[in-house]
């Protein structure tokens, strides 16, 4: 599945928000669902450890309460390694994030508009 489509079937789920444990139960049934293989909790580096891993490079990272410039930088982080041909971020943080980070396509999924 390549990006743009795993990005729209992503944008029609519903996600629950109060606790990103259960944001994460919810990108990972999905993903489940979906039939797309993935890796949680995938390891990139000592460091860095990106939330879901799919198929292909995509990297998914859920967050339910953060800053935007954190979110940034740990996003940036992630499209530094190899693995990681692009990103999508799941999030109900109002970010200005840009459409590339380190040449990584970046995707942004609204837990708020999910589903509308």
């Amino acid at each position: 599945m390549i990006v743009r489509e795993l990005v729209q079937q992503l944008r029609r789920q519903r996600y629950r928000v109060g606790q990103e444990a259960w944001l994460q139960m919810d990108i990972e049934a999905a993903l489940t669902a979906l039939g797309v293989g993935f890796e949680r909790e995938s390891r990139l580096s000592t460091r860095d450890r990106i939330d879901f891993l799919v198929d292909g490079g995509i990297g998914i990272e859920a967050k339910t309460r953060c800053s935007p410039r954190q979110i940034f930088r740990q996003l940036e982080r992630y499209a530094e390694h190899d693995a990681v041909t692009s990103l999508i971020l799941i999030s109900g943080t109002a970010t200005g994030l840009p459409g590339l980070i380190n040449g990584r396509p970046l995707f942004y999924i609204s837990t708020g508009r999910a589903a509308l």
